[in-house]
């Protein structure tokens, strides 16, 4: 068991306050957001109150397994850097590409990506 020298455990998973939800949810930002391409992902984004971040990646980017890790690497590095971004709704679409890139280069352009869209806070 990972944890801190008392043993307890630091909570690192992606809570589900932060999850953008119903499919309801979805098709709002996707209707009223604003896009912002890249090479392997593109960001649509809402102004909105609180932070809320959802995921797509289609079952073209290939098998269940491909798009599932795909997922995964998403949500970890949106996980770390959500204390830096700016509060709204966030989607993060994977195109077809994505399956060959390694998850370093994903951290990076995601990263990118969010920075170029100026969803990053300033720092005070």
């Amino acid at each position: 068991m990972e944890g801190n020298r008392d043993g307890e455990r630091r909570d690192e998973r992606f809570p589900r306050r932060y999850r953008l939800g119903s499919n309801r949810n979805y098709r709002y930002v996707y209707r009223r957001g604003k896009s912002h391409p890249s090479r392997n992902l593109v960001l649509i984004h809402l102004k909105a109150r609180d932070l809320r971040i959802g995921f797509s990646v289609s079952g073209k980017v290939g098998n269940a397994v491909t798009h599932n890790r795909i997922r995964r690497w998403l949500r970890e590095d949106v996980r770390r850097m959500r204390t830096q971004m700016k509060c709204g709704k966030y989607i993060f679409i994977a195109r077809q590409g994505i399956a060959g890139v390694p998850h370093e280069t994903l951290t990076r352009e995601l990263h990118k990506l969010v920075s170029r869209a100026n969803l990053l806070k300033e720092d005070v």
